[in-house]
């Protein structure tokens, strides 16, 4: 990979008119070269648009297709070299010129690349350029210089890739929230199995009885997931170390084993992290949020911008509407008088701050911020023995 790239930087027209001359190339034998160079680089380009396209969803998704535990870097440079396969043969053997001495019997046999006349380092400039050649070698020369910049995006961009997966692997946080996703996806692929297990005690049984379920497939997945559950040290050590089909098991295993209370905890873990402190502290916030309005909101409802300050308090890893799906949940079954509100409304109240800007009857939302925030933290304070703060 390196001898390529370090190849691609360094060709110009010079080189490749010395490598010509010293090679005396026929007019038919640089034509020939040019059409294999070019079919050469529609299968590139084929490979190319395939790279691009993976690399878009590739860091977004949790799980791979391929191998367990497989080690990305053998995919991605798998899927480059199939685009640099016959590289040397194609460019650099053309222009190796034959000699008839023999190389001493100890000595090692030099490489392709390094007796190719076209990735010498010591050669001279063409007096007249190559306007002077006919125009075959314009065409040879035109032929890889576009070759070449296909190549070197081909190989930027699986590099890229490869950087970006090391980065989001570090992001506990984002192999979590990948995680959740992914969970979800099976979930509802898997709506019809998990419908029957609720509706039939038996069949739950059975499934959590099954060696697909139970330590006797050796899942290594599946047995971290039951040691950890979905904490963000799991979520971050098999991202793009496991199959769609070990998230399907997790997920089996989580419906089955879930009883309500099971499911609302795990539901929270999911949103807030693996803290049963954190999670005990929201919920109580939760409980006990109509202390935090006022004695009349506005058509019934939770103020919008007060409920979205505390989401953000929460430090909520998945976005606004599976946050409210749990805090609409709670929030009735813990008494709650005022009507819940939709995605919609949190979405229009976290951008009224910077709407209020241009805006000529200007509110204070740094002030009905830290009134909210403070008026949370003297909740916690007043009616629990935990820090004030998330």
């Amino acid at each position: 990979m390196e001898l390529i790239l370090n190849f691609i930087l360094e060709f110009d027209v010079n080189k490749l008119l010395y490598a010509i001359n010293g090679k005396q190339l026929r007019e038919d034998e640089i034509i020939s070269l040019t059409a294999d160079i070019r079919d050469y680089h529609n299968k590139l380009r084929k490979q190319k648009n395939y790279l691009f396209e993976f690399g878009k969803t590739f860091n977004k998704e949790y799980t791979t297709d391929n191998n367990k535990y497989f080690d990305t870097n053998v995919k991605i440079s798998r899927k480059m070299r199939s685009g640099l396969t016959g590289f040397r043969d194609k460019i650099f053997k053309p222009f190796v010129k034959v000699t008839r001495k023999n190389p001493p019997k100890d000595s090692a046999t030099p490489q392709l690349q390094d007796r190719s006349m076209i990735n010498t380092r010591s050669y001279s400039a063409d007096l007249f350029g190559l306007s002077s050649y006919p125009p075959c070698v314009k065409e040879l020369f035109t032929a890889m210089i576009e070759f070449y910049e296909d190549l070197d995006d081909c190989i930027s961009e699986g590099m890229r890739i490869l950087q970006e997966e090391k980065q989001k692997k570090q992001d506990k946080r984002y192999c979590l929230e990948r995680l959740i996703a992914a969970c979800e996806k099976s979930r509802k692929a898997q709506m019809h199995i998990i419908k029957a297990a609720q509706d039939e005690p038996k069949l739950k049984e059975a499934l959590l009885n099954s060696a697909e379920l139970t330590g006797t497939s050796q899942n290594p997945v599946l047995n971290a997931f039951k040691k950890d559950s979905m904490s963000e040290m799991f979520a971050a050590a098999f991202f793009h170390n496991c199959l769609p089909s070990d998230i399907g098991k997790i997920t089996l295993y989580k419906t089955c084993c879930e009883s309500g209370n099971d499911a609302m905890m795990m539901m929270a873990i999911t949103l807030f992290g693996d803290n049963k402190d954190k999670i005990k502290r929201i919920n109580y916030i939760i409980a006990h949020f109509d202390s935090l309005l006022p004695d009349i909101c506005k058509r019934s409802k939770i103020p919008a911008y007060k409920l979205y300050v505390f989401m953000e308090w929460c430090d909520c890893v998945m976005g606004i509407e599976s946050f409210l799906n749990y805090f609409n949940k709670y929030y009735k079954e813990h008494g709650g008088k005022w009507d819940t509100i939709g995605k919609s409304a949190i979405n229009g109240a976290k951008n009224r701050p910077i709407k209020n800007k241009n805006s000529n009857n200007k509110v204070d939302y740094d002030r009905e911020k830290k009134e909210m925030l403070n008026a949370i933290n003297d909740l916690l304070s007043k009616y629990m023995s935990l820090p004030a703060s998330a």
